[in-house]
């Protein structure tokens, strides 16, 4: 199954408890990243304002990266009582839209930032466990040209393939690991040798890399945890949290794994998913040059 994500073109900025805005579009860096790890990508747009991301005539061309339009009649109070920026209601919208009706792909929310943003009217709220990936992701610098990534992506889908596989895997486990020995199961250096593979095929191809921190927000209600559910698994996560490291894939930069069980927010269509949402973003103090 493909894997599909909902993002938008900017990253998001809190301004207070229930409003959020776009602060600033996307980096190239960030599009390289997107173009790297997921077959579809949408960047929902609207008819108030539309904010385009460099080179987006070329991307839209390559089949992957589409920009569905929202049509609101006016951004008025009736709007989410003005609190939310056009660009996170209309992703919420699609996301809402395409999750209910599209069944051939695996679609997520996906934002860059640090926080989750979801239109008022489109939200719900959900008890999760964060699974942060800390330093792990590489991805080629904005000075690459967007088809050689699509080139090297398909002559290296294998590692790729095994790359997503071993992260989903790490998180079916950490819904059935009730306990701290979680740390020593066989999934952890699995995703060690698959990250550590990405890596070097990287480096064989691009000589600057940036490390991304990459997020899942898993939903523990969802229908395709009844069986952890069940068994007791995965509160330990509530009280105290859990960091893993899982070796050092380049010298001298640490890898981490860090779980945690809080509340979040996704869209509502969501509720049936095992992903909630996804969150990323560059580590900007760590460059790797060859």
């Amino acid at each position: 199954m493909k894997r599909g994500i909902i993002t938008n073109s900017g990253k998001m900025s809190r301004i207070d408890t229930d409003s959020v805005s776009i602060n600033g579009s996307i980096s190239d860096i960030d599009v390289n990243y997107y173009l790297l790890y997921w077959d579809t990508i949408l960047m929902p747009t609207n008819n108030i304002i539309h904010i385009a991301v460099n080179r987006e005539e070329e991307l839209l061309k390559t089949g992957i990266f589409e920009r569905p339009k929202v049509n609101f009649s006016s951004w008025s109070s009736k709007l989410n009582n003005g609190a939310y920026d056009p660009f996170v209601v209309a992703q919420s919208i699609v996301a809402n839209d395409i999750i209910s009706k599209d069944k051939t792909t695996e679609w997520t929310i996906h934002q860059i930032g640090e926080q989750i943003a979801i239109g008022n009217e489109q939200r719900q709220e959900f008890d999760s466990i964060k699974v942060e990936l800390i330093n792990c992701l590489p991805v080629p610098s904005e000075n690459i040209n967007f088809q050689d990534i699509l080139e090297f992506k398909e002559k290296r889908k294998n590692e790729l393939l095994a790359l997503h596989s071993t992260i989903d895997d790490l998180y079916i486990d950490i819904l059935n690991s009730p306990d701290k020995d979680f740390q020593k199961r066989k999934n952890i250096s699995e995703l060690t040798k698959a990250i550590e593979n990405i890596d070097a095929v990287s480096n064989e191809k691009f000589n600057i890399l940036s490390k991304y921190n990459f997020t899942t927000e898993l939903n523990i209600n969802g229908k395709d945890l009844a069986v952890a559910l069940g068994g007791g698994a995965a509160f330990d996560f509530f009280t105290s949290g859990l960091t893993i490291p899982i070796g050092t894939v380049i010298a001298g930069i640490a890898s981490l794994i860090k779980i945690k069980a809080s509340k979040t927010i996704s869209v509502e269509k969501a509720k049936c998913k095992l992903k909630l949402n996804y969150l990323a973003d560059a580590n900007k103090g760590n460059i790797i040059k060859n």
